[in-house]
């Protein structure tokens, strides 16, 4: 989030002036933390994380009281959901550390458009009667040391029990079970808009940070710190910023990007973001008068006479004047960078080299086929970026002009008309399935996993999708909804009971299924599959997936790599299995493109059978496409990996591998490789590994009908070709078997089959090439059964 500044702690000054702050334990407490909606507070309009500001000012905080002598411990000191530790942890935390003092840091958040900016301390207890006295003494002197920095517009300290009268005195979780005094600092409001974007200033939050240092040594009763900084914000006199802003600040006024002030002689430099803020620090500066010069990108710089005194801040705002800039600009960045499949909600942006005027730049731009929307500017009207009202219309080209009547800040035009041009995605399309059309041999436990070209609104699903069987009976569905990736367009579900073995069934998905741009999937879809016979496996067991103690997490220093290590566990569970109580479950996600490994080591690394001839584990795929290994050791401890085969499906299925050409191997990992065509994250399950497994099971040609019956021709709608299924009972040696196709107007079309059969399920192909699209009949004859169907060929 934060650019890197130049903010120095001069050493020197440490060591003969810091302030003793040796065997005072501080514990740290950064509120938040892990970009995680729920307990977490965000900003759009300036890309604000509380938790990322709350991180930053602890960590400043940190370096500063341990230069000085102090003992810190932190709650966190990244910004990940595993380390945002409950409240109850963190008190404890704290306890157990003996910390003399407690400090939660927070900015503050009305959640709706904020018209304040005040700082608020909180301690537990009520106003009038602490807990801790001494935390509202240094609630006091936080709140006046933060108000200084910060200028904000009031200050105000209460008691939890007091500021949150409907908790009566359960207060604060953070502060509840503390047994030293602490408090909570809201140091700013994070929602109100020109603090937003101050607060995303790396020099800013420092500031804060030496607010909380001042305080603790006035609570501590230190000597005053021997030196002081000078701050302020830049700004352009004449532009005006297009949010609110408090009457009686400066905040009417656009701040400054890419700031820069250097502290004469000592040639001390402070660097500024292009965050709309302005700010610049200078810090652990002896007290003397000094030069400053400010400077701003297109700027003039000024140079001014400041004094420094100890343990204060010297505040130094300055309008900075334009300088004019004659030459033609140019535009050197125009976005969506692609110009094909471009997201329906994109924003086109154009920056130029120089200040712009804004009114002739608007008036020169044209997009064809023409759409409204506002702009808007950025980077001290450099930046203009075009917002439409509405979603742009799916696979259309768009043309944007920029003519030659655009004029800088400065009065002179562009040289050229310049003219840009993308074209957008398609409508929502389904761009690949498991089960595939017409695939077989399907897993009766088979998750239908259907990929989408675009973000699927999760709503438009409902009454959409379906199974059903060839004749036509629904079955019930289940969704998992956190292994469904709607905004990656994944669309995940699973029959609420087992398919049954031999036997076909279709996946309907409806017209009016919509993306989160609102483009319609059209026309209706169907996915016709069949269930495998498959019934067992019998053979040599040699890992029953039952005992969690023999596996290890992936070793994210040896062969595993590529691999988000927080999201990335292997587990054992009861949910999936194909025999016992537990299978292993491995969930993985990998960071990069292509080549990441994920290895889970079985350390009991058990023998294979003498001389046995295939080697096979019972995988619940997850469709990835990504890579199957089977990693073994021989007698010399050389490590084998056989490949396994490609992920492509999901289900239950036995994948073995051919491991007659070896002797005395043992067993020792299951491996994961990733493709560059796979994807980043999926989740398999495993459980009984055995050798030399023969695969047993009933087909559907060995199961004779009990009685005659014409099926439901599939696919229907077709093109060209369908399958016609229909069954003989085993009530006659031979029946004569007639099948043929008319038209509407009851015209033999052909004769698909004509001959003797005897007991069983019979499938024919009919291709309908030649045909015209429109309606046909099918009418098979056999000893006395008669039954005809009506199918329909689209073409």
């Amino acid at each position: 989030m934060f650019n890197k500044i130049l903010s120095i702690f001069v050493l020197s000054f440490t060591i003969v002036f810091a302030q003793d702050f040796t065997g005072i334990r501080i514990y740290i407490n950064p509120g938040h933390g892990g970009h995680d909606p729920a307990n977490d507070r965000y900003i759009p309009e300036t890309g604000f994380w509380e938790s990322e500001g709350n991180l930053a000012k602890g960590l400043y905080l940190r370096d500063i009281l341990n230069s000085m002598g102090a003992t810190t411990q932190m709650s966190r000191t990244t910004n990940n959901d595993s380390d945002d530790l409950g409240l109850s942890e963190i008190s404890a935390a704290a306890n157990n550390f003996d910390a003399d003092y407690f400090q939660s840091i927070h900015s503050n958040a009305t959640g709706v458009s904020t018209k304040r900016n005040t700082t608020l301390i909180l301690f537990r207890g009520y106003t009038s009667s602490p807990v801790f006295p001494e935390a509202k003494v240094m609630a006091n002197l936080l709140a006046t040391e933060i108000y200084t920095a910060h200028r904000t517009t009031g200050k105000s300290v209460y008691g939890d029990w007091t500021f949150y009268p409907d908790w009566g005195t359960q207060g604060l979780g953070v502060l509840r079970n503390l047994t030293m005094p602490g408090t909570l600092s809201e140091g700013s409001f994070h929602d109100y808009i020109p603090e937003s974007w101050r607060l995303k200033s790396e020099g800013y939050l420092k500031h804060e940070a030496w607010a909380f240092v001042k305080a603790f040594i006035d609570y501590f009763e230190l000597d005053e710190l021997p030196y002081g900084e000078v701050a302020g914000i830049l700004r352009d006199p004449f532009a005006l910023v297009d949010y609110y802003y408090l009457s009686g600040t400066n905040d009417a006024n656009k701040p400054l990007n890419l700031v820069k002030a250097t502290l004469l002689p000592d040639n001390k430099i402070y660097e500024g973001d292009s965050y709309n803020n302005g700010f610049y620090l200078l810090d652990s500066i002896a007290p003397g008068i000094y030069d400053i010069v400010l400077e701003a990108e297109d700027y003039y710089p000024d140079t001014v006479s400041v004094t420094i005194s100890a343990g204060e801040t010297t505040f130094l705002d300055k309008y900075l004047t334009s300088k004019p800039n004659y030459s033609a600009p140019e535009i050197v960045e125009f976005l969506p960078e692609q110009t094909e499949n471009v997201e329906l909600g994109t924003e086109i942006s154009f920056e130029f080299t120089i200040r712009m005027n804004t009114s002739s730049v608007e008036n020169a731009f044209t997009i064809s086929p023409n759409v409204k929307g506002t702009f808007n500017w950025e980077l001290n009207d450099k930046l203009l970026t075009f917002t439409p009202d509405e979603y742009l219309s799916p696979e259309t080209d768009y043309q944007i002009t920029i003519a030659n009547t655009a004029k800088s800040y400065y009065n002179v035009t562009i040289a050229n008309n310049e003219v840009y041009s993308f074209s957008t995605r398609p409508s929502l399309k389904l761009i690949s399935s498991y089960p595939q059309q017409n695939s077989v041999d399907v897993s009766a436990d088979v998750k239908i996993k259907l990929k989408f070209n675009a973000a699927v609104d999760f709503y438009s699903l409902s009454g959409r999708i379906s199974i059903e069987d060839l004749e036509g009976n629904t079955i019930a569905l289940q969704v998992n909804p956190d292994e469904a990736d709607y905004e990656n367009g994944w669309v995940i579900f699973e029959p609420q009971t087992t398919f049954l073995n031999n036997k076909s069934y279709q996946v309907k998905l409806g017209s009016g299924i919509s993306d989160t741009e609102g483009t319609i999937l059209s026309p209706d879809t169907t996915i016709t599959f069949r269930i495998e016979g498959i019934n067992s496996t019998e053979g040599s067991l040699v890992l029953d997936f039952e005992d969690d103690s023999i596996w290890e997490q992936p070793d994210f220093s040896g062969s595993t790599q590529g691999i988000d290590a927080d999201a990335t566990a292997f587990t054992f569970v009861s949910d999936k299995k194909v025999d016992g109580s537990l299978s292993g479950k491995l969930e993985y996600v990998f960071i990069n493109e292509d080549e990441g490994v994920c290895r889970i080591y079985c350390s009991s690394e058990p023998a294979l059978t003498s001389n046995s001839q295939s080697f096979g584990i019972w995988v619940y795929g997850d469709f990835s496409n990504n890579k199957l290994e089977y990693w073994f050791r021989d007698d010399s401890e050389t490590n084998i990996p056989l490949e396994a085969g490609v992920l492509d499906y999901t289900g239950w299925k036995f994948i073995s591998v051919d491991v007659s050409g070896y002797t005395n191997l043992k067993f020792h990992s299951l491996v994961i490789v990733q493709k560059s065509e796979g994807e980043k994250n999926g989740w398999l399950y495993f459980d009984n590994a055995l050798t030399d497994a023969q695969i047993t099971g009933v087909k559907e040609s060995e199961i004779l009908p009990s009685q005659f019956e014409l099926k439901q021709n599939y696919p229907n709608p077709f093109n060209p070709a369908t399958k016609i299924i229909y069954t003989l009972p085993n009530i006659s040696k031979k029946y004569n078997v007639t099948v043929k196709i008319y038209d509407v107007l009851g015209r033999q079309v052909e004769i698909l089959f004509n001959g003797e059969q005897s007991a069983g399920t019979y499938n024919l192909n009919f291709d309908g090439s030649s045909l015209s699209s429109g309606i046909y009949y099918y009418t098979i004859n056999a000893g006395d059964f008669i039954s005809t169907k009506k199918m329909i060929l689209l073409k």
